[in-house]
């Protein structure tokens, strides 16, 4: 009996093993078709034998200088329910992570910026349209900065269990673009007191 209830677990442990690995190779293969149509491209998905798809995608904002050094924490994101949450935050995470930027758990000790989404949804005539705000505010107290965009997901309807992976993964490459483009400029360059600014004679 308990041959048998072992061989039970393993089975069903490689089961569990063999789901996880096809979903996250769908997030990679989302991502990569999100980036390269984002840059005007045909994509083309690369056939392999590999059950994870490695991250190889060749982005167009990467995080530099003082930029790659932040740390983001996000808070729980409003407006979306919970298994929306999780799914967007694992592409969020791989998306930043192809752009030489690390999320840290909300709160953690290395946290330099808090990012507070917001997400809603409304609809056109070409279908359903997915809303986002993030507020980012760095540990220092200064005034969060606010960042927003719209992903169309044409196949949807005015209900977020019909948004597809494809339309998460998409809102996650646009945002994390935008947010490190914005942080490569405030965090990159020193910033100028015109006190210290020396006409020219």
């Amino acid at each position: 009996m308990n041959v048998l209830f072992a061989s039970c677990r393993v089975f069903m442990v490689g089961i569990l093993c063999v789901f996880l690995s096809a979903c996250l190779g769908t997030i990679e293969e989302n991502l990569d078709k999100a980036e390269t149509e984002a840059q005007g491209q045909v994509y083309e998905p690369t056939v392999t034998t590999e059950e994870i798809a490695t991250i190889d995608a060749a982005p167009k904002v990467r995080a530099s200088g003082p930029a790659s050094l932040a740390r983001l924490g996000f808070a729980p994101i409003e407006g979306i329910p919970g298994n929306i949450e999780s799914r967007l935050s694992e592409s969020l995470r791989r998306s930043a992570f192809r752009r030489n930027m690390f999320l840290v758990p909300n709160g953690d000790a290395t946290q330099s910026h808090l990012v507070r989404g917001y997400l809603s949804l409304t609809s056109n005539s070409l279908g359903t349209v997915i809303v986002y705000i993030w507020d980012i505010s760095a540990n220092n107290g200064s005034a969060p900065h606010r960042i927003s965009g719209q992903v169309l997901a044409p196949n949807a309807t005015a209900s977020w269990n019909s948004i597809d992976s494809e339309s998460l993964d998409l809102l996650a490459v646009q945002s994390m673009e935008a947010i490190i483009s914005w942080l490569n400029n405030e965090l990159g360059a020193p910033k100028l007191d015109n006190r210290d600014i020396v006409p020219f004679q």
